[in-house]
């Protein structure tokens, strides 16, 4: 019994000093720590101004504008509107209607399609890296 409860202030007086070690230790370099801190937050605010005024943080602001504007995926709204137009353009083709166009408004159509041909070219090439034919490796 009295083994064990000289066992048991052993303890408690090391808890005691360790713990006491600790406090004084963090008294003593708290201070430091506080002021690194603050100076690297300084310099953190200082690269991150220089960044955003550089060239990369301009080209940046406008890669994102346009992802904001073009690349983005469609909202649901969008899509409704899509659907709506498809439903009309089924009606259009439907009903005959295309055979009353004028030239000049089939031209128009041609060169819409022929654009959204092309910006799929054009993706397919970006993203394969090759004008003709996929980059495949063995």
């Amino acid at each position: 019994m009295a083994l064990r409860t000289n066992l048991s202030k052993v303890v408690n007086n090391f808890i005691r000093i360790r713990t006491n070690f600790y406090h004084s230790l963090i008294e003593v370099y708290q201070p430091t720590i506080s002021k690194n801190k603050e100076m690297l937050m300084d310099i953190l605010k200082e690269k991150a101004d220089a960044a955003a005024k550089s060239e990369l943080g301009r080209k940046m602001k406008v890669l994102k504008g346009f992802y904001n504007a073009e690349i983005r995926p469609p909202r649901h709204d969008e899509i409704t509107k899509l659907f709506s137009d498809l439903a009309l353009v089924r009606e259009f083709i439907k009903t005959g209607s295309f055979r009353f166009l004028t030239v000049k408004q089939i031209w128009l159509l041609f060169l819409v399609s022929l654009e959204i041909y092309l910006w799929f070219y054009l993706g397919e090439t970006v993203g394969k890296f090759h004008i003709v034919g996929y980059d495949v490796k063995p």
